[in-house]
């Protein structure tokens, strides 16, 4: 079972931050996840949040503050702002990139593809997985030939993900049945989750290391996580 970063190795360093990636591929994770947004002047950035003040303490929405003044923040942790690109070096250097698409407006979405298209070898476009909320996104890199992973909005939503393009289904783990993981695989797709989240006892990305078994013998083929370590140390132990 693939374990994801979920905005780098989050746990225990600043998220969505090239300290958080690099040490999230240095504790053995098969991609590393971020979340893409824009500033105000249309520079793609590595971004979660839409607004600016659980990390930096400040009302503004990302897509409102120009590039030069998110660069210059810092948050108490060390949090930095990073670029698209500066993620898209890790495809380039061979590693798997996901791609969290806050932003699927059109103009958006071909913003990403030609940023993509620049920063990363044709050879290694596959290494850049577009993670799609909408079916519109999908069929956009879908046409492109990107790969694809369905964040899709409700679990009723995974076989429309799936025709449109999508090769992986993304769940959270409240919405993990063994029939659900089945159905998904008969039709041709991977199931990674999202640990944690509503229907369980931790916040989105967290756990204790003791739902991967539960999750590898139902056929979950990738886990995103903010603790890469305990995951990794974890699914190791299944043999």
């Amino acid at each position: 079972m693939k374990i994801i970063a979920h905005r780098g190795y989050s746990a225990d360093y600043a998220e969505n931050t090239p300290q958080s990636w690099d040490a999230a591929l240095a504790a053995g994770a098969h991609a590393i996840e971020t979340d893409i947004r824009f500033s105000s002047d249309g520079i793609a950035v590595c971004a979660h949040d839409d607004d600016l003040d659980r990390l930096f303490g400040r009302p503004e929405r990302v897509s409102d503050v120009a590039w030069p003044e998110l660069e210059a923040l810092e948050s108490p942790n060390g949090a930095r702002i990073a670029r698209l690109a500066d993620v898209l070096a890790y495809a380039g250097n061979g590693h798997y990139v996901l791609l969290d698409l806050k932003d699927e407006s059109p103009q958006a979405l071909e913003r990403i593809w030609q940023i993509i298209v620049a920063e990363v070898p044709a050879a290694q476009h596959p290494l850049v997985i577009a993670g799609c909320h909408g079916l519109e996104a999908v069929r956009f890199f879908g046409a492109r030939g990107a790969t694809i992973l369905g964040f899709i909005p409700a679990p009723d939503m995974a076989e429309a993900f799936w025709q449109a393009g999508a090769t992986t289904i993304r769940l959270w783990e409240g919405d993990v049945s063994p029939a659900r993981v089945t159905t998904l695989q008969a039709l041709g797709a991977e199931v990674w989750v999202t640990s944690g989240g509503d229907g369980t006892s931790f916040d989105g990305g967290d756990h204790n290391g003791t739902d991967m078994a539960g999750l590898a013998a139902i056929g979950v083929g990738g886990v995103l996580v903010n603790d890469v370590a305990l995951a990794v140390r974890q699914v190791a132990s299944l043999g």
